[in-house]
């Protein structure tokens, strides 16, 4: 992957330099070698399923991991379910209708 914007390879992990908005599931950016990643102080790792849809982001901070989203889709390629994990294994989980409208 040469950009954010090339699709991503079927069940591939890539590493990144940064992400941008606060969308979720959010969006990586900056993909860079996992040996750039190692020598930074902070990077991230996206998982993608064979869809081709991000279903894993973690964040590391000084080589460990801070904290980790986990999604899960409708059929329709909707966000349907986001659990994030964060270093003190604290979780937070949220639910997306089939239109990917958060639920209350």
């Amino acid at each position: 992957m040469k950009s954010s914007t090339d699709t991503p390879p079927t069940n591939s992990v890539i590493y990144y330099g940064s992400w941008t908005s606060y969308q979720i599931p959010f969006v990586p950016v900056e993909p860079i070698s996992q040996e750039e990643a190692q020598q930074r102080q902070s990077y991230y790792v996206g998982y993608y399923n064979s869809s081709k849809q991000l279903e894993r982001f973690e964040k590391y901070l000084d080589g460990k991991l801070e904290w980790q989203d986990k999604y899960i889709y409708w059929d329709n390629r909707k966000l349907k379910t986001r659990n994030m994990i964060k270093t003190d294994g604290s979780e937070i989980n949220q639910n997306f209708d089939s239109n990917g409208n958060i639920m209350k």
